[in-house]
């Protein structure tokens, strides 16, 4: 498996069109400049999937332009509770993920990602398995905390700003992806989908603008590879 960890600004790093699988975007969610996302659009293959991870002030726009290029699979809710709560209004707690497919057909290994049913044991578990296929909304781990044992921390001792857990790395590659494949990471932060990858057999590459951020998540990433 190859691992690529690039320290630039993503719009100046070329690419050949049609050679990832999949494309994971956790972009600024306050950016209107969505030129972008025609760059990294051209380098997902047909039928490959390319996600885009924002919140309200964005998904509109995202959703609009995406529905010009390819084909919706899921409007995703990714849900955290961590934090203070709005004196004013419903208190916003979770992040929007749109995914899509370039063409009609995609890869979908449900089996891959079940959860535990309430229902298991029961009458109304008519599989008898006491599993199911998560929903769109991604109820099942609602709190990502800042004291949690996954935070990268920068030098002041200070979490890595939007870092995202493991879980949700899990969650969106694994039904859509196989071994060998290509995921190409144009916002990596932390690293996190990178440590997925390495830990399961995919492709890298991640771009990170931020050095300090870069060093850690290259830390992180090449740590994994070796071993420790």
């Amino acid at each position: 498996m190859s691992t690529v960890l690039i320290n630039q600004d993503n719009l100046a790093v070329k690419f050949n069109p049609n050679i990832y699988d999949l494309v994971y975007a956790d972009c600024i969610y306050e950016r209107e400049d969505l030129f972008w996302v025609y760059k990294y659009w051209n380098t997902v293959k047909p039928g490959g999937i390319f996600m885009i991870q924002t919140d309200y002030h964005t998904v509109a726009l995202y959703k609009m332009l995406l529905d010009c290029l390819g084909t919706m699979v899921n409007w995703c809710i990714y849900l955290n509770e961590w934090g203070g709560t709005a004196k004013d209004r419903f208190t916003r707690k979770h992040d929007d993920i749109l995914i899509y497919c370039k063409g009609k057909e995609w890869k979908w290994y449900p089996d891959r990602i079940q959860i535990e049913k309430k229902t298991a044991g029961t009458a109304f578990d008519k599989k008898g398995t006491g599993q199911k296929t998560p929903c769109d909304v991604f109820y099942d781990h609602v709190s990502f905390s800042t004291m949690s044992n996954e935070r990268v921390k920068l030098e002041d001792g200070k979490g890595i700003q939007w870092q995202k857990p493991m879980w949700l790395a899990e969650r969106l590659l694994l039904p859509f992806t196989d071994e060998g494949d290509f995921v190409l990471d144009p916002f990596m932060g932390s690293g996190t989908f990178g440590e997925w990858c390495v830990r399961n057999n995919r492709n890298y590459t991640g771009i990170e603008l931020d050095p300090e951020v870069f060093k850690l998540a290259e830390k992180r990433i090449h740590g994994i590879s070796k071993g420790y």
